[in-house]
């Protein structure tokens, strides 16, 4: 398995005088979370394998979409490099050893076995040097025999089981083989949902905490994004949640630039056992408005439609920046949020909101329905049927990503509309109605 497995297979096949040839696969990494597989295709495999990751974030059909076409396009790249675009020797009849590097969840071995399966040989045999119970369980239906060295009971990562786990590249697959690097400086294309970078934002204050860490990000592509959103969370959570990281690549992924930033630094989240910190709305808020002044002053790609998405506290900080930056937040996003908190200021807020909040969450949900009727602005309330405050029910982060995109890209179309009704206040009403049209289209 390419390209782990050929550093582990080929003393393997020296010592058993067999053939040595390379199979790719590829695992599904959950956008923003690329570490973490949802499930795994091999080449030669029609459908992917998908596992419990899939249905926990509740991933929508166009983002399986959108990782697939990615990693066939990266397999079909690496195919062409270590094979030099030639088939697979014929399988059939034969005993074919199947080795990677380790096997974790099993989704990556499974697919290259019900891959290799169509080729009919005679015996099928996964062979790893550390292996989790569960993925030997995983496998153990589509190979004949699985082989593992190791099977801890507490199995971690893989590379937790290596001295040196350093990324095999291109050229090292290609020198196993015994072939040329045809391609191999070809490098891989970048994640479908953009890349990241991190940024650290001036606080201007003195103390423990002179900076935010922040992680800035661009949708993939060369267009120019739709605009530039900022994710708040005022403590009990940071920029790094799973639920931020996949969120904001949820929006890149509709064409949005991200920056998820910490508004609290490490030393004041340690030291906020008793909410203290996370409660403290006024120096959030403050620290966002410094945020959101950096972006302006740096032009950040998309600052020209800035959207605030705020969650827990972070969200009194949300609304409190579009209250005091009212010619520049377009809009304003909260997951779970307390708006109550910043109670005064609601009616000040004329930008369009969206609240999401899940329906358990009773307390939030009725002070969340309280404020909205204090927003100037256009509101609406999405309510999450089965969720939680959190948002760690099966399939609720799917939902609220889904929730977030459709309505900024409803967002996105009325600014436009609004642009082109002003500057074609002159045409031909027919004319003016027939653009409209396409353009919501």
């Amino acid at each position: 398995m390419a390209r782990g497995g050929v550093a582990v297979a080929a003393p393997v096949a020296k010592a058993l005088a067999a053939p040595l040839e390379t199979f790719v696969g590829r695992k599904l990494g959950v956008p923003g979370l690329e570490e973490v597989a949802f499930g795994a295709i091999a080449e030669g495999g029609a459908t992917p394998i998908l596992d419990d990751v899939h249905d926990y974030i509740g991933l929508p059909r166009r983002v399986v979409s959108a990782v697939l076409e990615h990693e066939r396009a990266e397999m079909a790249r690496r195919v062409g490099c270590y094979r030099e675009g030639r088939a697979l020797p014929t399988l059939a009849g034969k005993t074919v050893l199947v080795v990677d590097d380790g096997l974790a969840s099993g989704a990556t071995l499974t697919a290259a076995g019900r891959a290799l399966r169509r080729q009919r040989p005679a015996r099928l045999i996964a062979a790893v040097p550390v292996a989790s119970t569960e993925g030997v369980q995983q496998v153990a239906s589509m190979f004949d025999d699985v082989v593992a060295i190791v099977k801890p009971d507490a199995f971690g990562t893989v590379s937790d089981w290596y001295e040196d786990y350093d990324a095999v590249t291109d050229a090292e697959v290609c020198t196993l083989l015994g072939r040329r690097a045809l391609g191999a400086g070809i490098a891989a294309s970048p994640s479908p949902a953009g890349a990241e970078t991190d940024v650290s934002i001036p606080t201007g204050e003195t103390g423990p905490t002179l900076a935010m860490a922040g992680d800035l990000g661009v949708p993939a592509g060369a267009r120019p994004p739709h605009g530039l959103v900022i994710f708040a969370h005022g403590g009990g959570s940071s920029r790094a949640s799973y639920r931020n990281r996949y969120l904001a690549a949820r929006l890149r992924l509709t064409g949005w630039a991200t920056l998820r930033v910490d508004l609290l630094g490490e030393h004041e989240r340690a030291a906020d056992d008793g909410g203290a910190m996370r409660f403290d709305i006024d120096r959030i808020t403050r620290r966002l408005s410094r945020a959101t002044r950096w972006c302006l002053d740096a032009r950040v790609a998309g600052v020209g439609r800035l959207v605030l998405f705020g969650a827990s506290t972070g969200a009194a900080a949300a609304v409190g920046v579009a209250a005091m930056w009212r010619s520049h937040v377009a809009a304003v996003i909260v997951r779970g949020g307390r708006i109550d908190l910043a109670d005064h200021l609601l009616p000040q807020v004329d930008v369009p909101a969206l609240l999401i909040v899940g329906k358990n969450d009773t307390a939030t949900l009725q002070l969340t329905r309280a404020g909205a009727r204090r927003l100037r602005g256009p509101v609406s309330v999405e309510v999450v049927r089965g969720a939680g405050h959190t948002f760690e029910e099966d399939g609720a982060l799917g939902i609220v990503g889904e929730i977030a995109t459709a309505w900024l890209t409803r967002l996105r179309r009325r600014d436009a509309i609004r642009r082109l009704w002003t500057v074609s206040s002159h045409w031909p009403a027919t004319l003016r109605a027939r653009i409209v049209a396409r353009t919501i289209a």
